[in-house]
């Protein structure tokens, strides 16, 4: 058994259980025949920050409620350094949106996939007594809008069930 260190380019866009051929680097042939093939079986480590998906891949940021409802740029890392996203007014939890072409590089063509990007609104902790006051104060005016919404819809069920 010999040892010999060689050198494999793994191209962009393989994933766990590709196997890659390198031609004649395998064990010597038989009787002085041409030595074999060597085949390298690839494993991808996951990423802490991005899940892949094909050719996509996905990752999740934390945005703040106040972000969310106002809206806001934020930088976002690619695997090809930081862009720029805009957090659209009134983003909702789990909202996912869409970087063409910052994925992985497809194998099969000159295509890449996407970067999906989506939104995790994070709840504030440790408020001082000024923000605790305006949030309730927030609170006192939505719950009049809901508590009309509901009226409004109550008088309409209680109606159509009579």
């Amino acid at each position: 058994l010999m040892r010999k260190k060689v050198a494999v380019k793994i191209p962009g866009g393989v994933d766990s259980g590709s196997r890659l051929r390198l031609t004649g680097e395998g064990e010597a042939g038989v009787y002085g025949g041409p030595p074999g093939d060597l085949y390298v079986f690839i494993h991808v480590a996951p990423h802490e920050f991005f899940k892949r998906d094909h050719t996509d891949i996905i990752c999740q940021v934390e945005v703040t409620f106040v972000q969310a409802a106002l809206g806001d740029t934020i930088a976002v890392p690619t695997l090809n350094g930081t862009k720029s996203l805009e957090i659209p007014k009134g983003a909702q939890p789990g909202d996912v949106f869409r970087f063409k072409g910052e994925g992985i590089p497809s194998l099969r063509s000159n295509r890449r996939g996407d970067q999906l990007i989506q939104v995790i609104i994070k709840t504030p902790v440790g408020l001082s007594k000024k923000q605790e006051s305006l949030l309730k104060e927030f609170a006192r005016l939505e719950s009049n809008k809901l508590s009309s919404k509901l009226k409004s819809l109550l008088k309409g069920n209680s109606a159509g069930a009579n």
